[in-house]
């Protein structure tokens, strides 16, 4: 068991907690079958994304990764992680797997950050919604201004973080190893 799954479940021992002094048994209880239903309405798309970022892992081999998205990619790398990040449809149960497969198949950090920043800001999949919501002036002020954002982030994380890339690196296949084993 990892510290995240210890902090996690202590957490849970005391958000139960709470919850059974604010409303005894049945707060506790009415609180897992709450999590019970949002594990099922996304354990499906939970299935599909490790899918996807392991088939990714075993198509891509790390030196095309490295080539379109590693430290020798530099501005390219940035560039493809921005626009990776802005078509990859769905949520963090989607992307944040895909970078760390990006990661492990030899992305540098900087290509990854930018990957999750640009989801985050330049998602085109959520474009026709946010403009039906607050009219095209406001998606558009949006956008200009966050353009550079994702990109300045990835320069960012490759200057200060490119020579923890082998350690995180590291980590995740660490994690993966263990998940595989059961652990």
């Amino acid at each position: 068991m990892n510290g995240t799954t210890i902090g996690m479940a202590v957490a849970v021992v005391v958000l139960a907690g709470l919850a059974y002094l604010r409303g005894g048994l049945v707060a506790v209880g009415q609180g897992i079958i709450l999590g019970g239903q949002t594990l099922l309405s996304v354990s499906f798309l939970l299935v599909v994304a490790f899918a996807t970022a392991g088939l990714i892992q075993a198509l891509l081999s790390k030196e095309v990764v490295g080539r379109w998205m590693g430290k020798e990619a530099g501005w390219k790398g940035l560039l493809v992680g921005g626009i990776a990040g802005a078509l990859i449809p769905g949520g963090p149960y989607v992307y944040y797997p895909l970078a760390a497969t990006f990661l492990v198949s030899g992305a540098d950090i900087g290509s990854v950050i930018t990957f999750i920043v640009a989801k985050n800001l330049w998602t085109l999949s959520r474009l026709p919604m946010e403009i039906a919501l607050v009219g095209i002036k406001i998606t558009a002020v949006r956008y200009i201004v966050t353009f550079l954002f994702p990109i300045l982030m990835g320069v960012l994380a490759n200057m200060f973080f490119a020579g923890a890339t082998v350690k995180i690196r590291h980590w995740i296949k660490e994690q993966m190893k263990q998940k595989e084993a059961g652990n």
